[in-house]
């Protein structure tokens, strides 16, 4: 995929993350939605660039996105020493808050993929009393099924004939860049973003990391603590694949620099 030039981007072990901001984000999401047709977005951590380094499906996942944010500070932290100064952490709950917020944004045609129907019901509740009203066109909570799995026909079907502008994706990283890049070239319209985790925290299901934590790059330490028995192995592995590749991304930036230019 050919990415727009209205943002740069800066690689970490083969995944093109882009130096923006959170309000950039936001805009350049929502403000090609209606014309989109089948695009989609990574809202990607060390977490997701540490599977794209072990599986290929997850890597050519991210090089078909539209745009892949940067959902950590440790990538946040990455761009800046590279000279990025600007750019911020495009976190999934602030990224779906910030499009809520904006009354134009709303009005778009919102769909929501994932979780199970009490989640879902919370998360619309929520969104509904801390936004206003927005254009709901529908839901699909699926049901548990293996990394990398084919979406039923009739559901595909059902997107595609709602033609939302957003589709709002919640599953887990790596099985949400899978399934937007396997999915959304046969629903055929709008812009899908992967959040993650973000339908659970902004309904309140799971509790949210406190903002001072968020901004030290400790979130996974905390959400470790919440849930030790289902992320202590994803965590002990990829925080030490990421500094590997954090200083890769470094050295080879740095050692560019030194490069003389011929004239």
């Amino acid at each position: 995929m050919n990415r727009s030039s209205a943002f740069v981007t800066f690689d970490v072990n083969g995944v093109a993350v882009a130096a923006v901001s959170l309000s950039f984000a936001r805009d350049f999401i929502a403000q090609r939605a209606p014309n989109a047709s089948g695009d989609y977005v990574t809202v990607t951590g060390a977490h997701g660039i540490v599977e794209s380094a072990y599986d290929e499906r997850v890597c050519e996942a991210h090089r078909q996105a539209l745009i892949i944010v940067p959902d950590g500070m440790p990538l946040v932290w990455l761009g800046r020493l590279l000279g990025f100064s600007s750019m911020s952490r495009v976190y999934g709950p602030d990224l779906m808050s910030a499009i809520f917020a904006n009354e134009q944004y709303r009005q778009l045609k919102h769909f929501f993929y994932g979780a199970n129907a009490t989640v879902l019901a919370k998360l619309l509740t929520t969104l509904q009393r801390r936004f206003g009203e927005f254009n709901l066109v529908g839901t699909y909570s699926p049901p548990m099924e293996a990394l990398g799995y084919k979406e039923r026909e009739e559901v595909i079907a059902q997107i595609r004939g709602l033609k939302p502008d957003l589709i709002w994706v919640g599953l887990s990283t790596p099985k949400q860049e899978l399934w937007m890049s396997m999915h959304m070239p046969k629903i055929g319209s709008g812009i899908a973003i992967g959040v993650g985790a973000a339908f659970d925290l902004l309904s309140g299901t799971t509790v949210q990391a406190p903002r001072w934590i968020q901004r030290s790059g400790l979130e996974w330490l905390f959400r470790l603590a919440m849930e030790p028995k289902r992320l202590y192995r994803r965590y002990f592995f990829v925080v030490p694949k990421y500094l590997q590749f954090f200083v890769a991304a470094l050295i080879k930036h740095h050692a560019a620099r030194r490069i003389p230019t011929l004239t």
